[in-house]
């Protein structure tokens, strides 16, 4: 098959989605694999990762050849020394004949915004904003981690949720049925039971409790409330803080959410309700497409450069 062809690719910290299309952009294949997300100490790993894929895509479509372009959306490439040896790992493999490695967050505001301008507002596990402005610049906002950021996301309510059920026992907080529901999911019997678990456990497993925290705020607990609208606030911030650094905007400014959180009907409403406060004009719109679709997209301009 001589017709040109693209791989997008959307690394993360759990799995990793590949999809080869044509230049038309019909799907020709698509594979999963495990994360792609980048060890800094071990970069080679996401390429190797990428590359099984892509030869597994490749096969699967029945063509001959390694893709035209392709472009690889990875978590983990914070800094330009990890995202060029990525790069430069799966251009010795051959993986494509253009390569290009971006981070997760930028495809997925490509995908969302179908190359316009906007911000996409992230809440799974962690939290980031990603925005574009009518010029084409592009800004961050948040995504420093678990110690020092991760406002507005599911660690962050996690987290915030266990320290108001242990203030509660001191009597620091009022009643809350955050402890009793914390206690049966995690299987513990002690409240002196959970600063040990919490020291263990990974981020993800703090993030889990974020459905606690927003199932009891559903249900009237005014501690669980109190807490998930001062998250919403925060959240909503980083969207305040890139509109004001992206400005100036024509009009309404269109921002996309993103993340297992920001499904939550009540959290997102939280979130929407306080963008206004942002002193900014937002509009919360579907996303246009997914992550992998803007790294084809990524992948389409390589060539046409």
């Amino acid at each position: 098959m001589d017709e040109t062809f693209f791989a997008g690719v959307d690394g993360g910290g759990t799995r990793t989605s590949l999809i080869l299309a044509d230049a038309a952009g019909r799907e020709l294949a698509r594979a999963e694999g495990p994360a792609g997300i980048v060890d800094p100490r071990h970069p080679e790993r996401s390429a190797e990762v990428i590359t099984g894929l892509v030869r597994q895509a490749v096969a699967d479509a029945g063509l001959r050849r390694a893709p035209d372009a392709l472009c690889a959306g990875l978590a983990g490439v914070g800094n330009e020394a990890e995202r060029v040896a990525v790069e430069e790992a799966l251009a010795e493999l051959g993986v494509a004949g253009r390569v290009r490695v971006a981070s997760d967050g930028e495809i997925a505001l490509e995908g969302a915004l179908g190359g316009g301008a906007g911000i996409l507002l992230i809440a799974g596990t962690g939290s980031v904003a990603y925005g574009r402005a009518g010029d084409g610049r592009m800004e961050r906002c948040g995504g420093w981690g678990m110690i020092v950021g991760d406002e507005g996301s599911g660690y962050a309510l996690g987290r915030e949720g266990l320290k108001a059920a242990l203030r509660s026992v001191d009597g620091r907080e009022p009643p809350t049925p955050l402890l009793d529901r914390f206690l049966e999911t995690l299987g513990l019997e002690h409240a002196r039971e959970i600063p040990p678990w919490a020291g263990r456990v990974e981020k993800a497993d703090v993030a889990a409790l974020a459905r606690e925290v927003l199932e009891a705020a559903e249900l009237g607990d005014a501690v669980s409330m109190r807490l998930v609208r001062a998250q919403a606030v925060d959240l909503a911030g980083h969207v305040g803080a890139l509109a004001s650094r992206l400005a100036p905007w024509p009009g309404e400014v269109p921002v996309v959410f993103h993340g297992g959180v920001l499904q939550n009907a009540l959290f997102a409403s939280l979130v929407s309700g306080h963008l206004g406060d942002t002193g900014h004009a937002c509009r919360v719109r579907p996303p246009l497409a997914d992550a992998v679709h803007g790294a084809l997209a990524y992948a389409r301009a390589l060539v046409h450069a």
